[in-house]
């Protein structure tokens, strides 16, 4: 049986894999931010999404998750959750790319 990183975020299983950005982010005409992966394919974001996907530099998960602990008023589990969505979100678009 195959495990995804999917499935293996959810577990806790890549928090140490790195994330690395793919793409580029840009605005649209009138001025929603997008973020644009290698095929060329854009997508509305908001301007939270392109802040996270600039963090996503060569960060581990659990480095990005203390980051973000770091300026947000949510509990840790609430922004686990979201987080983790955020990064399953990012992979299937292709504007990130998870390594070893």
């Amino acid at each position: 049986m195959q495990v995804d990183d999917d499935d293996m975020l959810m577990k806790g299983e890549s928090s140490n894999k790195i994330i690395l950005r793919r793409g580029t982010a840009g605005n649209d005409r009138d001025g929603t931010s997008l973020l644009i992966n290698d095929r060329g394919e854009a997508y509305r974001v908001n301007d939270t999404a392109v802040s996270l996907w600039n963090m996503c530099n060569g960060i581990t998960f659990d480095d990005l998750l203390l980051e973000v602990l770091r300026i947000s008023s949510d509990n840790e589990s609430e922004v686990k959750k979201s987080l983790e969505k955020m990064v399953r979100q990012f992979q299937k678009i292709s504007v990130i790319e998870l390594r070893d």
